[in-house]
């Protein structure tokens, strides 16, 4: 009896291994076919890289892509090229789980499980692969050019991925070529359950990921992301009145602030009238139809608290939170709340005013990637154990969506001269502009 029950367990055992060789086969057989799509000036007037990229940007097509699974966390890219300028670029050894949208695993509140799962699909995430990074197969022109190509999973729903390409003209990095594609969503989506098994299924989310069905207003749990060590009320300063540093993607998007026209300070943005290029499918700005924002709510600062926290994070991050009240009036009792929180002060970089976009950098939400990053850091990153968040709640501690309110983020960076005053930036809608400047010290 015993011998036969050895048998069967042996059995047992080689079915269960043969069974997870089979699927591990399956995982490596993966190959998705996938199409680029390209605009021209015509399509695309408003593209705010007409100005700054390189001149032969038209030559070059790649109408073919090839996404295959290697193994479980290692996946291969291939842009294929279509037409004789063209060279094949190819991005492998890379872990594309690192843009499915998640979020950290130590969140266990549904409801900012929900609206962190939202914003992580609603907020891009491009990351840049240089030299050694890629491979191009430099017959062309194209191939011979090409310094860096970056990879982005935009801020529309679910599927829309951009590839962008660079080469180098004189001292500067110029854009040379721009596609836009649809990740095979049955890929897709097997891939997004699979990131987040155990949490949340895409099919649970899908109309807010794919049809932009807005999150229910519910009050905020901080305590599920932190707890408390110091609270501190601090003296801040307003320097609303003045405008920023028109550099990098802030001189590149002037053009596509719609409203005000021409200006000259940050509390122009500061009312419901101003708007902004809309973003729209597959990627691309257009200011036939602008974005409205409610970003009066930002006209008057009232206080900023400064805490201590610490992580509900696997590794107890020792992080700073910053919790901004602002009023639409003098004597409004309508406030709303600008909450940035799980920011290690050593990620917070000391910069002189003109760098300021070299700051700590993030989207509004819970754990995410940040904007642009490059390949080494994304990689080494998981946002299963990020500390971060940024959220607007309103008087009552109720989530506020950011799109509509006409935020996607904040950049923060200790002064040049003073290593604890920490300027406070908040950027507008789709980064055209900034739309806060305070600051205020720091312990």
């Amino acid at each position: 009896m015993r011998n036969r029950l050895a048998i069967f367990i042996i059995l047992i055992g080689a079915l269960l291994i043969g069974c997870q060789e089979k699927n591990d086969a399956q995982k490596q057989e993966q190959v998705y076919k996938a199409s680029m799509k390209e605009m021209t000036d015509e399509e695309y007037p408003d593209n705010n890289d007409i100005e700054s990229r390189c001149k032969d940007w038209e030559q070059y097509k790649h109408h073919q892509i090839a996404i295959e699974r290697v193994d479980t966390t290692n996946f291969t890219i291939t842009f294929y090229p279509s037409n004789e300028h063209s060279d094949t670029i190819q991005i492998s050894n890379i872990n594309l789980l690192e843009w499915i949208p998640t979020i950290p695993d130590y969140i266990e509140d549904e409801y900012l499980k929900s609206i962190g799962i939202i914003n992580a699909e609603w907020n891009r995430q491009q990351v840049k692969f240089i030299e050694k990074e890629f491979y191009i197969s430099r017959h062309t022109e194209e191939g011979i050019k090409t310094v860096r190509v970056d990879l982005a999973r935009n801020c529309l729903n679910s599927y829309l991925w951009e590839l962008i390409t660079y080469a180098q003209e004189g001292d500067q990095t110029k854009p040379l070529y721009h596609g836009w594609f649809e990740f095979p969503r049955t890929f897709y989506e097997e891939l997004f359950d699979e990131v987040n098994k155990g949490k949340l299924t895409f099919e649970t989310y899908k109309d807010y990921l794919i049809n932009y069905k807005d999150p229910a207003s519910e009050v905020v749990n901080f305590r599920a992301l932190r707890s408390v060590d110091k609270t501190q009320e601090v003296v801040f300063v307003n320097l609303n009145h003045e405008f920023y540093p028109l550099t990098g993607a802030r001189k590149s998007k002037y053009k596509n602030i719609v409203y005000p026209k021409d200006p000259k300070i940050i509390n122009d943005f500061l009312n419901d009238s101003t708007s902004f290029s809309t973003f729209l499918y597959p990627g691309y700005y257009s200011t036939s139809d602008p974005r409205a924002t409610t970003l009066s709510k930002l006209r008057y600062p009232q206080k900023v608290v400064v805490r201590q926290v610490v992580s509900n994070n696997g590794t107890q991050d020792q992080c700073l939170e910053f919790d901004v009240t602002f009023a639409s009036g003098t004597d409004s009792t309508e406030l709303t709340r600008v909450i940035i929180g799980g920011v290690r002060k050593n990620d917070i970089p000391q910069l002189a005013l003109s760098d300021y976009n070299k700051g700590f950098k993030m989207p509004m939400g819970i754990g995410n990637h940040g904007f642009y990053e490059n390949a080494r850091y994304a990689q080494t990153h998981s946002t299963k154990n990020s500390p971060y968040y940024a959220v607007i709640v309103d008087g009552e501690g109720k989530w506020l969506d950011s799109h509509f309110f006409g935020i996607d983020g904040p950049i923060l960076h200790f002064d040049k001269d003073n290593p604890s005053l920490l300027h406070f930036w908040l950027l507008s809608f789709e980064r055209h502009a900034m739309v806060t400047h305070l600051t205020f010290e720091v312990e």
